[in-house]
């Protein structure tokens, strides 16, 4: 039996949406990365994810915004040109009909540096890998540490 061109043997679904998605960001981040004249159009602005609806009529264009105080003002930007960029899409591929373009603020970015600064900051170098309960195979007298050795605890050994 032929399969089909677009389809997902494993999800039985159409992979199509994911392939228009990753190029419809490519594009989107190529033009952001040239700039714009719209003055609320400003900071560090990246694609972090495109959603395509199944029947490819709506794309859910997903944007960081470096500082977060100008997210708002940025996206209500972005949304007025959907249609300017929704043409500039258009021109850079054979696609018919291009999705509707609706750009939302993507906080993941902020919650994983939030994260990965509260994991650096409740993590102790001091203390050892035996002071874990039954996560470690090691005896409480070995001289691993889980961390490194501070300066005036370094001893030369032979």
């Amino acid at each position: 039996m032929a399969r089909r061109r677009f389809e997902d043997p494993d999800r039985g679904q159409s992979i199509r949406p994911d392939r228009i998605g990753s190029l419809i960001a490519r594009i989107l981040q190529e033009r952001i990365v040239r700039g714009f004249a719209d003055p609320r159009i400003r900071g560090l602005i990246s694609v972090t994810g495109v959603e395509v609806a199944p029947d490819l009529r709506n794309a859910l264009v997903r944007v960081s915004v470096l500082p977060a105080s100008d997210g708002p003002r940025t996206i209500g930007g972005l949304r007025s040109m959907s249609g300017f960029l929704r043409r500039i899409v258009r021109d850079e591929t054979s696609m018919r009909r291009v999705p509707d373009l609706d750009f939302r603020l993507d906080e993941s970015l902020k919650h994983d540096a939030a994260l990965d600064e509260a994991i650096r900051d409740g993590f102790d170098p001091g203390s050892s890998s035996s002071d874990l309960e039954g996560d470690s195979d090691t005896p409480a007298d070995s001289d691993q540490s889980a961390g490194p050795i501070p300066e005036g605890d370094r001893t030369h050994q032979p």
